[in-house]
């Protein structure tokens, strides 16, 4: 299968962390937009928007600097040194053994008390490995679904503390979920409808597997200049999975697409069906969605793309393990 090789990410900035990064960002984000004049896109590299096809042959003189910023299944897992129930300081395993960290573990043991319909999944270290000192946990859980919220915090904080609620949006770093439906056609059917992506006309010919669309949408810079700038899609398919990348056509939009089909290439998404959505919303935060079904369950992750999370929910997406028994599939 040809696959496309060169990489970026093309948008970004707001809330949030994609984890596992080999390199942490070295300055803030700036405001990103596909319009915007220099623009850091979500590998955390700044570089001037190229406005050619995004069909057109790749920019040979830029250094994107992939390798350095990819994340890596052999990053560190967190674990915690405090008091049960208590987020604790991030530190290296023991091994590179997949687990599930201490935090994760109080926040689903909290969820198994409430939850009874569907089966738990939850990510695992060292996959997937937040690159921040203190990790706050809200939990929220019902006999037929629950959600895990997980935020960068600046001190030790019990699960599900008053103070999370008050951090700013730049201290998420993702969340997970699971929704039990009475049967697995309602399930499908939620996916397809929460992840249905609108596609207008032919797609472009990108030379290889991936499909580019227009959205028939524009990203809303709010400034006078530049204030419409085309939505587009690149599309293709990962096994039962269909891949979505949203950028403005250019050259930095092609390699965002790259490279999430180079992380694809070397982390396998679960064995069954779902859907990938990189950066969909025209005018809110740039977000990672993905969602996926076994079963009658609905399961999801979200995290921001920011220099510092840009990987977040697909590393989440590819750690998941049912707890706690580490199995891949129910």
């Amino acid at each position: 299968m040809n696959r496309l090789v060169a990489i970026a990410f093309s948008s970004v900035t707001v809330v949030g962390t994609l984890v596992g990064c080999a390199s942490a960002p070295k300055s803030s984000d700036a405001s990103y937009h596909p319009a915007n004049t220099a623009q850091t896109n979500a590998m955390g590299n700044t570089r001037q928007p190229t406005k050619s096809p995004s069909g057109s042959s790749k920019d040979t003189t830029t250094d994107h600097k992939m390798n350095s910023s990819a994340p890596s299944s052999g990053s560190n897992s967190v674990t915690s040194k405090t008091a049960t129930n208590t987020t604790g300081v991030t530190s290296p395993p023991p091994t590179n053994a997949v687990q599930f960290s201490a935090y994760i573990a109080r926040a689903m043991d909290q969820v198994k008390q409430t939850t009874k319909g569907p089966v738990l999944f939850a990510p695992t270290a060292p996959t997937f490995h937040p690159s921040v000192q203190f990790i706050g946990v809200q939990e929220s859980a019902s006999e037929d679904e629950y959600t895990v919220r997980l935020f960068s915090s600046s001190s030790s904080v019990p699960l599900n503390d008053p103070t999370l609620n008050h951090l700013s949006a730049s201290s998420l770093l993702g969340m997970f979920s699971g929704r039990y439906y009475p049967s697995h056609n309602t399930a499908m059917n939620e996916l397809n409808e929460q992840f249905d992506v609108k596609k207008v006309g032919a797609p472009v010919d990108t030379n290889g597997v991936m499909k580019e669309y227009s959205t028939g949408q524009s990203y809303s810079t709010g400034t006078l200049a530049n204030s419409d700038y085309p939505q587009h899609v690149m599309e293709w398919q990962e096994g039962k999975w269909t891949i979505d990348v949203f950028g403005a056509p250019s050259l930095d939009f092609l390699h965002d697409a790259e490279q999430v089909d180079s992380f694809l290439q070397s982390h396998a998404l679960p064995p069954t069906d779902g859907r990938v959505l990189i950066n969909p919303d025209v005018t809110g935060t740039p977000i990672a969605q993905i969602g996926w079904v076994f079963g009658n369950t609905l399961y999801q992750c979200e995290a921001p793309l920011t220099s510092s999370t840009r990987w977040n929910a697909l590393q989440m997406a590819v750690s998941m393990r049912e707890y706690d028994n580490y199995k891949v599939e129910p």
